[in-house]
């Protein structure tokens, strides 16, 4: 029940800064693994670099926030990809989110101040699933 309300909470808070900037990481923390690995998290960082750049994504930073890995990524000046590498223990959570520009009606950018105008496309699936395919196949 607490984990509920927590996801919860964080599904209403990112409802909430919707279209004003990047999403906070501390949302993405927040929602059930889904994919885990036994390998190093440097491991995962070349991983996930390597099937961005083959999709067509510029890498653009690779954030070290503590024990955590945040690779991110663009694709023109409308997408923005992150990408999560959280070690615990001997395993390594592996989390992403993906972010669009969001256009006026007639095609334009919204705001263009620092990180204003985005807005949460959900999980980079294809990316994550990439991402799963070759750390599996390489262990």
């Amino acid at each position: 029940m607490k984990r509920q309300l927590l996801i919860l909470a964080a599904t209403l808070s990112l409802a909430g800064c919707a279209g004003y900037g990047y999403a906070r990481a501390e949302y993405v923390y927040a929602e059930p693994v889904e994919y885990e690995y036994v390998v190093p998290v440097d491991r995962v960082v070349v991983v996930t670099r390597d099937v961005l750049v083959t999709r067509g994504w510029t890498v653009y930073r690779v954030q070290r926030d503590g024990p955590n890995r945040i690779i991110w990524a663009r694709r023109g000046d409308d997408d923005v990809v992150r990408i999560f590498a959280t070690p615990r223990g001997d395993r390594v959570a592996v989390r992403g989110l993906w972010e669009a520009r969001e256009r006026g009606e007639r095609g334009e950018h919204g705001d263009h101040g620092k990180h204003k105008g985005w807005a949460k496309r959900g999980e980079p699936r294809d990316i994550i699933t990439d991402i799963d395919v070759r750390l599996k196949a390489r262990g």
